[in-house]
C-alpha cells in the first residue's frame, strides 16, 4: 500500500448510449405495465357501498324483520334480520345475521344483483338477491347450522330458499 488510489474506468461514449436506451426501455415497460395492473386492480374489484343513509324495512317469509340500509348512491350497505334453521328433529335454531357486526363481509355485486356469504364455526349464511329499482331488495336466505354432538352422528339444521324483501 503505497497510498495510491484507483481511478475508476472511463466511461465511453457508447456505454452512455447503451444506459439511456436501456432507461427508455425500461421506461416502457414498465410504465404500461404499472398503468395495466392499476387497472386490474381498481376495476377488477366489487364498488363497496358507503355508510347507509337511508333504512327501508321488509320482512322474510318466516315473520322476521329484515332492515335494509342504502348508502347515498342507493346502494346496499347492510341489513340486519334473522334466519330460522329446522333440524331433523323439528327443533329450530334462530340465528341473527347482520354482516357488518364484526369482520367485514364481501358483497358481490353483478348489475342489480347482490350475493352475500358469510361463514363460522359450524354455520353458513347466505343471501342471494335483486334490486327492484326502486331502492329496495328481494331475494332468499338460507342458513346451514351443522351440529356435531358428541353421542350421535352429526346432522344439518337447515334453512334454505328463506324469501325476503325490503323497500318497495
Amino acid at each position: 500500500m503505497n497510498g495510491d488510489v484507483d481511478e475508476p474506468d472511463a466511461i465511453t461514449e457508447a456505454d452512455e448510449r447503451h444506459a439511456r436506451r436501456a432507461g427508455r426501455w425500461l421506461r416502457f415497460a414498465f410504465y404500461p405495465a404499472a398503468a395495466v395492473l392499476a387497472a386490474v386492480l381498481l376495476l377488477g374489484r366489487d364498488q363497496a357501498a358507503g355508510a347507509p343513509v337511508t333504512t327501508k324495512f321488509g320482512s322474510t317469509d318466516q315473520g322476521r324483520q329484515f332492515e335494509l340500509g342504502l348508502d347515498k348512491k342507493g346502494r346496499v350497505a347492510t341489513f340486519d334480520t334473522h334466519v330460522v334453521a329446522t333440524c331433523p328433529s323439528g327443533r329450530q335454531i334462530a340465528m341473527p345475521w347482520d354482516p357488518t357486526d364484526g369482520d367485514p363481509v364481501r358483497f358481490e355485486r353483478d348489475g342489480d344483483r347482490l350475493r352475500v356469504s358469510e361463514r363460522g364455526d359450524g354455520w353458513e349464511l347466505g343471501l342471494d338477491a335483486r334490486s327492484t329499482g326502486r331502492g329496495g331488495l328481494r331475494g332468499k336466505l338460507t342458513l346451514v347450522v351443522h351440529v356435531k354432538p358428541k353421542t350421535r352422528a352429526p346432522f344439518d339444521c337447515t334453512a334454505r330458499g328463506v324469501k325476503f324483501f325490503a323497500g318497495h
